[in-house]
Parts: C-alpha cells; sequence; structure tokens
C-alpha cells in the first residue's frame, strides 16, 4: 500500500507540476501577445498552441471590426501558403497509392502536348514540391484579375497548360519560391486520381485527421474573421487552377489537429516522405516536401510554414521531437514580419520542452 501511495504521489505531483508550467507558459504567451498589438497596427491576432496534446488558444482584438467579436478556436480564416504542406501530404498519398514515385517526371501526368516543350522535361513531381523546378513565382500569363482582390480567380487548367507549354524555367534544380509549382502539383494530384482537390482533401487529410471546418469554400454558417487589405475588406480568395498552392481555410481547432496528427505520425510512411529534408537552403533552413525546417547544431528545431492573403497573414510550425505546436493568425494583409517573429518566439523560447 506504501509503495502505490508514493506511486500515486509522484504521480499528481507530476500532474500538477505540469499543469503549473502549462499555465506559467500561457500566462507568457498572452502577455507577449498583448505587447505585440499594442506595438502594431492590426485588427487582431489569435495564438493556439499544442502543449503534450492540450490545447490552448489565446486573442486580442477582433476578428470583425464591424461586428466588434474577437477570434474563437473555430473562427475561420484563411491559411494561405500553409495550404502548400497539405498538398504535399495529398500528392504523396495519391503516389503511394498508385505506386508511383515523387522522382517521377510532370510530363508522365499532364497532357501529351506539353512534352514537346522540352524546356519542363526534367521536372520531377518532387521539383515542384521543395520549389527546386525553375517554375516562376507565379505564371507570367496570369494577366490582370478583373477583381483586384480576386488575383487567382479567372485563372483555369486551359491557361496553366497554355503557360507550361511554352515557359523556359531559369532556376531549375535551385531553390526559388513558387506558388505556380505547387498548385500544379494540385493539379497533378487531381490527374492522376480523377478526383478534385476538395475530394482528395476530405479523403487524405479531413477524415483521417478527423478535421471538420477545413475546406475551399468560405463558411456561411460558423464564425468567420474578415480580413482586411489595408483599409478595405478583403473577399477570402478564388483560387481557382492553383488552389493547392493556397486556398485553404480553416480554424484553429482543425490546424492544431493537424500539425498534432504531423508531429505525431512521423513514422508513418508519407507523413515520412513528406517530412524528409530535400535541399539545404543554408545552415539554418531546410526545405522537405512544401516544409520549412529551422535547423542548430544538426538538430531540427521545427518544420514551418507561413501564409499569407490579402486578408491574412498566417504561420504554423511544430517541433519533431516534442510535438508541441503553434499557429498565428493575423487579419490583415503583409504582417508576416510579425506573425512569424512571434511563432518563431515562442516555439523556441516556451515550446522547447
Amino acid at each position: 500500500m506504501i509503495k502505490k501511495s508514493r506511486r500515486l504521489l509522484v504521480t499528481l505531483l507530476f500532474v500538477y507540476s505540469n499543469s503549473i508550467a502549462q499555465v506559467n507558459i500561457g500566462n507568457t504567451i498572452q502577455l507577449k501577445l498583448d505587447s505585440v498589438f499594442k506595438l502594431n497596427t492590426v485588427p487582431g491576432i489569435m495564438v493556439a498552441s499544442s502543449i503534450k496534446g492540450k490545447h490552448q488558444f489565446y486573442t486580442v482584438g477582433v476578428a470583425d471590426k464591424k461586428l466588434n467579436i474577437p477570434f474563437t478556436a473555430e473562427t475561420q480564416f484563411e491559411i494561405g501558403s500553409i495550404s502548400k504542406t497539405y498538398t504535399a501530404f495529398i500528392l504523396e498519398s495519391v503516389l503511394e497509392k498508385n505506386s508511383i514515385a515523387d522522382t517521377s517526371l510532370i510530363t508522365q501526368f499532364l497532357p501529351d502536348s506539353l512534352k514537346k516543350n522540352k524546356a519542363i522535361g526534367n521536372i520531377q513531381l518532387l521539383h515542384l514540391l521543395n520549389h527546386t523546378s525553375g517554375l516562376p513565382r507565379l505564371p507570367e500569363n496570369i494577366g490582370i484579375p478583373q477583381d483586384r482582390l480576386q488575383p487567382y480567380a479567372n485563372y483555369d487548367k486551359e491557361q496553366l497548360y497554355y503557360y507550361l507549354s511554352i515557359t523556359e524555367p531559369k532556376t531549375f534544380g535551385r531553390v526559388s519560391y513558387s506558388n505556380l509549382g505547387v498548385g500544379l502539383a494540385g493539379v497533378i494530384a487531381e490527374n492522376i486520381s480523377n478526383k478534385p482537390y476538395e475530394q482528395l482533401l476530405s479523403e487524405y487529410i479531413n477524415k483521417p485527421f478527423q478535421l471538420k471546418h477545413t475546406g475551399i469554400q468560405s463558411a456561411k454558417r460558423m464564425p468567420k474573421a474578415t480580413g482586411y487589405f489595408g483599409n478595405e475588406t478583403a473577399a477570402y480568395w478564388d483560387m481557382s487552377v492553383l488552389v493547392g498552392a493556397g486556398g485553404i481555410k480553416s480554424d484553429a481547432v482543425d490546424l492544431l489537429r493537424y500539425l498534432d496528427y504531423i508531429a505525431s505520425h512521423q513514422s508513418l510512411r508519407v507523413v515520412k516522405f513528406v517530412l524528409q529534408k530535400t535541399t539545404q537552403v543554408n545552415k539554418q533552413v531546410a526545405i522537405s516536401k512544401a516544409w520549412h525546417t529551422i535547423e542548430k547544431d544538426g538538430t531540427t528545431l521545427m518544420y514551418w510554414h507561413n501564409g499569407g492573403t490579402y486578408g491574412f497573414s498566417t504561420f504554423a510550425a511544430f517541433n519533431p521531437t516534442t510535438q508541441n505546436s503553434i499557429v498565428v493568425v493575423i487579419n490583415a494583409f503583409n504582417k508576416n514580419d510579425i506573425a512569424d517573429k512571434l511563432g518563431i518566439e515562442i516555439m523556441t523560447n516556451l515550446l522547447k520542452e
């Protein structure tokens, strides 16, 4: 009985000390958030953390200036280019199901007419995911949008294929960030599976990860944050054929569940492929499949990606060792310097153990 009592006491003390530590971390995050908000002109900021699987949510400011309502854990927002990590997972899942290597040439999964353009003949699927395809950030024939706040909405597959038939990649084999490249990865996943991107998102991510509010459509009934382009209200983007580059909408609950799943399933074949580092940018940064990493002394401190639309600046990261993660959302355009710095600081200083 004495031994059992001691074990129970040790367990209770561990749980208690762990709870106190999380409370202290939570207080520190909120104080940091309040400080950042006071120093910057933004409508609102939300930070969501996952510490040893426990989720916490912190907010300041408003999710909608007109309605004067704060962010909640289930407030929808645009995740922007964090979508690229979803696309990498979807494509690797489709490839695994069809026994296709990600070193396969992209022209195998595109119209035969594109094989005439020898300039894209050496591009592999992998090159699309790690930004070494040589394709530009955006296709040069995207043109002037009909609605200046919807830069992608009128760009379709026919225009994409035409551009691929004439383009000459300038930086093949070198890292050059490309929305076009990862957007094309999403198109190829559709071509191989004969399923639309939204269905692939549901099949390979939403259902197995148990995500309830993640998709490419703007919410109609759930709480929804308003994004701001300067003083203008920014409509949620319709990214059309390039949806895989940044078209996903979600909430903090789902985004943390997504990070939790990836962090806790690193031995899963597809996750292992996605997280495999493929290109070293410098001593501190590497690229896997869409994900970026921060490295220190041979150790991966975190996998991360940020996102930016005309209405939102976002950041998401997880520590592969502790499996702790962070999400930062600012409902304003071009505030990634704030979101990235805040997210990295929290990860490196507070969620490192």
